[in-house]
């Protein structure tokens, strides 16, 4: 079983590689529901996006599902990783629309590529 902290490890190992000319910081935040782990994505000074490795159903917060659409509203790019098994449940709930992306565990190595 994966866990917040491999799969952002794993996450931003495969990002670095694929966008050398990017910076990339990562956090970890523990909450009383499990670790969540966050990316940002930083084009010289612009952070361009975010991305949310969650712990198990911390996506369906009200909270949480807030923090992304205005995440995304403020023009950032917004993916959520999710463990696999709540990832189709995810993508029905949040949606692609507004420009939030949602993978499951498995899927870090998809959607790598950031335009600059």
């Amino acid at each position: 079983m994966s866990t917040v902290p491999d799969v952002l490890k794993g996450r931003l190992m495969l990002l670095q590689n694929e966008n050398p000319s990017l910076t990339f910081e990562d956090d970890q935040m523990d909450t009383g529901d499990g670790i969540r782990g966050l990316i940002r994505v930083i084009d010289g000074d612009d952070t361009i996006a975010l991305e949310f490795i969650e712990p198990e159903e911390m996506w369906q917060e009200p909270d949480v599902l807030e923090e992304y659409v205005e995440t995304a509203e403020e023009g950032v790019g917004v993916t959520v990783i999710v463990p696999n098994g709540e990832k189709e449940d995810a993508r029905e709930e949040i949606g692609e629309d507004g420009g939030i992306r949602v993978l499951g565990y498995d899927e870090i190595g998809s959607s790598l590529r950031y335009p600059r």
